[in-house]
């Protein structure tokens, strides 16, 4: 597979589990040992601990059986003896359920996710709490471990009685939790909203502060997971649909690929094949899967899926896309290259532009593009609207030309007609840049005149001006009334008060507010929310979407979530600032990750990760997003 030797110690606990003594399944063991094949074959020495029970096979060794306590016991030795910087792999393949919620950060509009496991002699099953996992992986996190944990199972929203041996869902029922002594509020409660940064943050339910983590589960909480991927040269073999496409994408690809690689190929496989599940990535999608990654070139791309003669890609109108924009090209593996590079890959033109998905075609030369190609953006079209005068005193203007054209910005020429958006203008040897309204644009990076290397640094900061006005302005101007009318969303403050989209809030430093939503309709509800902070960063609260699912009392599901959010004036602002909460309500999983964006200050560090969740369902794409303004100002002595 192509990587290098470090000396980090890799460790991996594989869990695989048939043999359950009701509903048993067919295909845990197969996934867990087609995993571990992927391991072994991989050229770091991993400590591997491998838990399964297959129906067919011989009476594992007690210490090898799926028990809540041999796994705990395995999670908490590796603990102990990795060292910082050290990869813990976890696989589970099995029964997934819902468990109710019992804990402050647990989440109570889905209830938590439980793992099933066996009792010791087999003849019943336990409950392994998602908190209690959580606290297991905070210990590992606090400990400097870098966490990876992959869940092909169910956390759903249907309840399957006579399923036979493929969905990998329990329906709940008083069954035994595990009894280890420990406890599930170490750190977990007291950093239920935690950050390290002073924006607003949001870190609940059984997630972790993600630096060090990564969960990739094979579907959201209203999804059911099912073995229905077929290995075609072993015919009837059935595994489980996230096993199987992980298996042949690290058996490709390598172990060493960025999660948000790993996770958009998945998906455009998923899609292709139909599979209707979509997988979900939680955490760090930008550390390495199981070892170090090259980080230098690291670009927002989305992944191609080849769907009946056509290329389709996850964006829409909702995501900023418009007609002719164009993409560069590559299979997976040959991205992270210099844009000048790029530009003599293959390219691509979109041709249809939906509301959350789009179409492309090839421009250049034919080649054989195939599901889980990459797509790295060349153009965006929408940031034209976002003109940039260069005053008269700047020099190089054809420099400036080109800079800003290859950043797809527009400079503007007749002032009679065009009025910009930004101004560049050199005062006593350094650049500033001015709004529309004159107003010198504070708190950005310093830029003194040096040479024209210094109007590339320019040129950057006014794309990322340009992009965080993309960001906040994106809206569908012809939401359907039945779509909008489907949910409610507000915010309520420490005085109890309620504001909706458009209404202003003031806030103090270190205040909590909780934003509420609310399913009236009928159909599942797919909410994401994003910060855009006073230093022009453009941040997913939440680590992936929040699935809210219409009110049902049987299923357990209340029809509301309620999430917690700490609103923090940054250190690098003196005065009181405007916060806005972005909020993007959809009809279909989707990402709005294409939009996100580092604080202005850390313009050189790069993107935040990718989570691209697409899907072919052939229903109606809708998408609204609304916006809530607080203001930040400190407490009064």
């Amino acid at each position: 597979m192509g990587e290098q030797h470090t000396a980090n110690k890799h460790y991996a606990i594989l869990i695989g589990i048939d043999s359950y003594p009701v509903a048993p399944l067919t295909s845990c063991v197969r996934d867990v040992n087609t995993i571990r094949k992927c391991l072994v074959e991989s050229p770091y020495s991993i400590d591997i601990r491998t838990f399964t029970a297959g129906g067919s096979e011989p009476a594992p060794p007690l210490e090898t059986l799926p028990t809540c306590g041999n796994v705990i016991s395995a999670l908490t030795s590796i603990t102990s003896q990795a060292e910082e910087g050290d990869f813990v792999y976890l696989h589970y393949s099995g029964h997934g359920t819902r468990s109710k919620p019992c804990f402050d950060f647990s989440n109570h509009s889905t209830g938590d996710l439980a793992l099933v496991l066996l009792k010791k002699d087999k003849s019943d099953v336990e409950l392994l709490l998602g908190p209690m996992l959580a606290s297991l992986l905070k210990r590992m996190v606090d400990n400097g471990l870098v966490v990876t944990v992959v869940l092909d199972c169910c956390f759903s929203a249907s309840v399957y009685r006579n399923s036979g041996g493929n969905v990998r869902y329990l329906p709940h029922s008083p069954v035994a939790t595990s009894t280890a002594s420990f406890d599930l509020n170490d750190g977990l409660t007291r950093n239920a909203i935690y950050t390290k940064s002073r924006d607003a943050s949001m870190r609940d339910n059984w997630l972790l502060d993600p630096d060090r983590y990564t969960i990739l589960a094979a579907c959201g909480p209203h999804e059911t997971a099912k073995g229905g991927a077929i290995e075609t040269s072993k015919e009837g073999e059935r595994y489980g649909a996230l096993s199987y496409f992980l298996s042949k994408t690290l058996s490709h690809y390598g172990l060493r690929r960025k999660h948000k690689d790993i996770h958009r190929h998945l998906c455009a496989r998923f899609w292709e094949s139909c599979v209707s599940q979509h997988p979900v990535l939680y955490g760090n999608g930008r550390q390495g899967f199981f070892g170090q990654v090259d980080l230098d070139h690291d670009v927002k791309s989305l992944c191609i899926t080849a769907h009946e003669g056509e290329f389709h890609i996850p964006v829409g109108r909702a995501h900023g896309l418009c007609d002719g924009d164009r993409f560069s090209i590559s299979p997976l593996g040959s991205g992270n290259l210099p844009s000048e590079e790029r530009e003599f890959m293959a390219k691509a033109g979109v041709t249809y532009v939906g509301p959350l998905t789009s179409e492309l075609e090839l421009l250049n030369a034919p080649c054989s593009i195939q599901t889980g190609w990459t797509a790295e953006p060349l153009t965006c079209s929408y940031l034209a609207k976002y003109l940039v005068r260069l005053g008269t005193s700047i020099p190089h203007h054809d420099e400036w030309q080109t800079q800003l054209t290859r950043r797809s910005l527009v400079t503007s020429i007749d002032s009679r007609n065009q009025h910009p958006m930004f101004q560049v203008e050199l005062i006593n040897n350094k650049y500033e840049i001015f709004d529309n309204d004159g107003q010198k644009i504070s708190n950005l990076p310093p830029v003194t005149l040096q040479d024209q290397a210094d109007i590339g640094r320019v040129c950057d900061v006014l794309e990322h001006l340009a992009r965080f006005n993309m960001a906040k302005d994106l809206t569908n101007e012809s939401t359907k009334s039945s779509f909008r009318e489907s949910f409610d969303i507000r915010i309520i403050n420490q005085n109890r008060e309620s504001f909706g989209p458009g209404e202003q809030m003031d806030v103090q430093d270190n205040d909590v507010i909780k934003i509420v939503m609310s399913n009236k309709g009928e159909t599942v509800l797919y909410v994401h929310l994003y910060d855009l902070s006073p230093c022009r960063g453009v941040e997913n609260m939440l680590s992936a979407y929040e699935v809210i699912h219409p009110r049902n009392d049987i299923k357990g599901f209340t029809g509301f979530s309620t999430k917690k959010i700490r609103m923090t004036k940054p250190l690098v602002i003196q005065d009181s600032c405007e916060d806005i909460i972005k909020v993007f309500i959809t009809s279909l999983p989707t990402s709005f990750d294409m939009l996100e964006l580092p604080k202005l200050h850390e313009l050189a560090k790069g993107d935040a990760g990718h989570r691209v969740t697409p899907s072919y369902d052939h229903v109606s794409e809708d998408w609204i997003s609304l916006q809530f303004s607080i203001r930040i100002s400190q407490p009064t002595s």
